[in-house]
């Protein structure tokens, strides 16, 4: 039976990254993966959806170029080649598993594929084959719920992974769910000039955010044209769209960008607690069962660079180095256009905890070079504590934040 120091279940973000700190700790380290290394975030999510919004801004651009001197965009039918840029995808896409495939190695990681099976404490086994380890790392990841879709035709539903590995793209979209990376898909269909409808059970997008960024983000889809069907939800799926409620909307394709569900591994009689449907873990990323350690999208927190510090967190717990990891140093990034960054409390947050603060805001509009890119829509937002000026939560909304 091979031993290891640490084998770790899910090559996403929070996996690779924890796994390329065994390597360097000189932990004996393994890491199992049914799929891609890079897993969810740098095959079919993060890095997919970036490189298909570049694509978008730069196509959106180019059509009101004529402001800037930019002349015959009116009539040389520019179009958009949605093969093309699925292409550049899938080559980014396939630099970057090789980029991490080769520091895994280089660290000296070993790479199992399969699937793995947690059989006790210590003990999982791939592939009827079995590996003693002194610790486990569950970096499973997540999906798409379905609970609030299950009554329609399942053939009607496309889940985002594989609208990202689409070919070819209609004009009439549906977006389904109010999260961060509904709200990216549907702001990237919109600088296609495809017709877009979000529907949500919700009543704000993105309702982790500062309040001002929520209507900054509310503002800017009504203005792009983007119908916000806002604490709706869709009734019946047809062939050529969907009602929601009684209302008929228009539509090709239906993407499901709702809230995640944990992927949970297969475990023997381990008592593995669940928090809200999650693995429940403590600031080290310790589990309830000793020697079983989960971070990423498995324990709620839904970004990969709050899954890359959650795994060097565990890793760094295994060797004696305790340091607990405080979320709100962790930012947050939502990529539209323009970008909105966040990090640390909300200014909701602040007035329900009860200190005196004051905030200090700033307009783009007023900012030389935001005027001479054409790019004046955003603002920077610093929230502080009144009585000695402690940074308690920066919000931003400018190009690039």
């Amino acid at each position: 039976m091979r031993e290891y120091d640490l084998i770790i279940i899910g090559a996403g973000p929070a996996g690779y990254v924890a796994a390329i700190r065994a390597g360097q700790l000189n932990l004996k380290t393994a890491i199992v993966e049914k799929e891609k290394l890079g897993g969810m975030c740098l095959n079919w999510g993060c890095i997919p959806s970036k490189t298909l919004m570049e694509s978008a801004k730069l196509f959106n651009r180019v059509l009101n170029s004529k402001e800037y001197g930019i002349d015959g965009t009116d009539d040389c039918n520019i179009t958009f080649n949605w093969k093309k840029a699925i292409t550049r995808k899938n080559r980014i896409v396939a630099r970057l598993v090789k980029g991490v495939e080769y520091l895994v190695k280089k660290n000296r990681v070993e790479i199992i594929p399969g699937e793995a099976k947690i059989i006790d404490n210590g003990l999982i086994s791939v592939d009827n084959l079995e590996y003693h380890t002194k610790n486990i790392l569950i970096a499973t990841g997540s999906r798409p719920e379905t609970d609030s879709l299950q009554h329609l035709d399942a053939s009607r539903i496309l889940q985002i992974d594989r609208f990202y590995k689409n070919k070819e793209i209609g004009d009439k979209f549906v977006v389904f769910g109010s999260s961060a990376y509904a709200c990216e898909t549907a702001f990237m269909l919109r600088y296609l000039n495809k017709k877009v409808t979000m529907v949500t059970p919700e009543k704000q997008l993105m309702s982790f955010l500062d309040s001002e960024l929520i209507k900054f983000v509310t503002d800017k889809f009504n203005k792009l044209g983007i119908a916000l069907l806002m604490e709706r939800s869709i009734t019946k799926a047809g062939v050529d769209g969907v009602f929601v409620g009684e209302d008929f909307i228009e539509a090709d394709t239906i993407i499901n960008c709702s809230d995640r569900t944990a992927i949970m591994p297969q475990t023997a009689d381990l008592d593995i607690a669940l928090e809200n449907g999650f693995i429940a873990v403590d600031e080290y990323m310790q589990t309830a069962v000793p020697g079983v350690y989960a971070a990423g999208d498995i324990t709620g927190q839904i970004t990969a660079h709050a899954g890359s510090a959650q795994g060097l967190t565990a890793v760094n717990h295994m060797v004696g180095i305790k340091e607990p990891l405080d979320y709100d140093k962790i930012p947050v990034n939502i990529y539209l256009s323009p970008e909105i960054a966040s990090v640390g409390m909300t200014e909701e947050q602040v007035k329900q905890s009860g200190r005196e603060y004051g905030v200090g805001k700033f307009t783009l509009m007023a900012n030389g070079k935001a005027m001479a890119e054409g790019a004046t829509e955003g603002f920077v937002k610093v929230i502080a504590e009144k009585k000695y000026g402690e940074v308690l939560g920066v919000h931003i909304v400018a190009p690039h934040a």
